[in-house]
C-alpha cells in the first residue's frame, strides 16, 4: 500500500513545526520533521547557522530515514524545497527526493520575512541577512510550485499569520 504523505515545506522559522504540531491534534495524523529524521540517521549534519555541507546527500539521508524510521501509512512531513549551502548560498533540494517521497500533496508555508527572522534569532540567537531569507523564501515558493507541477500534485501556499481552516480541509481532502 502506497503511503499518503503531506509534505509541509518552508524556510527555517516559517513555522513548520508549530503548524504541524496543531495539525497533529486536529486531524489526528502523526508528524515528523525531515531534519529530525536525518539528525537520527546521522549526527551533526546541520550546523547552527542552518547551512548543509551537501544539501544532495543531505537528502539522500532523508529518503534512507523516512524507510528505516517512519512505520505510518499516512503522516506530515515538513522540510525544505530549498535550503542554505555551506557556503550559505540558495540550493534546490533535487526533485528527485520529492519523487522519492511521493507526496499525495504539498503545502508551502509563508510569512513575513522580518517576522521569521526575529523568530530565528529568538530561537537561534542568530541575526541572519535579510535579502539572504528573502531570496530563499522566494525559491522555496518558486521550486515548491515546479515540483509540484513535475509530480502532478496539488500545492497550497499558506501563510502561518492567517487561520488555518483552509489548509486543514486542503489537507484532509487528500487524506481520504
Amino acid at each position: 500500500m502506497k503511503r499518503k504523505v503531506i509534505f509541509i515545506g518552508g524556510i527555517h522559522g516559517v513555522g513548520k513545526s508549530t503548524l504541524c504540531n496543531k495539525l497533529v491534534s486536529e486531524l489526528n495524523i502523526p508528524h515528523y520533521s525531515a531534519s529530525d529524521l536525518i539528525n537520527r540517521a546521522k549526527q551533526d549534519l546541520f550546523t547552527k547557522d542552518k547551512a548543509v555541507a551537501n544539501v544532495s546527500k543531505n537528502q539522500d539521508v532523508l529518503l534512507t530515514a523516512l524507510n528505516e524510521f517512519v512505520d505510518e501509512p499516512c503522516f506530515l512531513l515538513d522540510g525544505h524545497f530549498a535550503l542554505f549551502d555551506a557556503n550559505h548560498k540558495v540550493q534546490l533540494v533535487p526533485e528527485e527526493t520529492f519523487v522519492s517521497i511521493e507526496p499525495m500533496a504539498m503545502c508551502v508555508l509563508t510569512c513575513d520575512v522580518n517576522v521569521v527572522l526575529e523568530r530565528v534569532a529568538a530561537r537561534d540567537g542568530i541575526q541572519h541577512d535579510k535579502s539572504a531569507y528573502e531570496e530563499l523564501n522566494n525559491c522555496e515558493l518558486e521550486h515548491a510550485k515546479s515540483v509540484a507541477e513535475r509530480l502532478g500534485v496539488p500545492v497550497f501556499t499558506h501563510d502561518t499569520n492567517n487561520d488555518t481552516l483552509e489548509l486543514t480541509q486542503f489537507i484532509s481532502s487528500h487524506l481520504e
